[in-house]
């Protein structure tokens, strides 16, 4: 099984497509300052 975001394979026929996939990620409460601090200042 190939699998790709691309509409077309060269050298392969599409048989069939499986559709819209998705996904979710989960942040903590501390996401804001979690991200600055992991900000480093040269």
């Amino acid at each position: 099984m190939i699998i790709t975001t691309t509409p077309t394979i060269e050298g392969h026929t599409i048989k069939e497509y499986k559709g819209l996939v998705s996904g979710e990620v989960i942040f903590g409460m501390n996401f804001v300052k979690d991200f600055f601090a992991s900000i480093h200042v040269k």
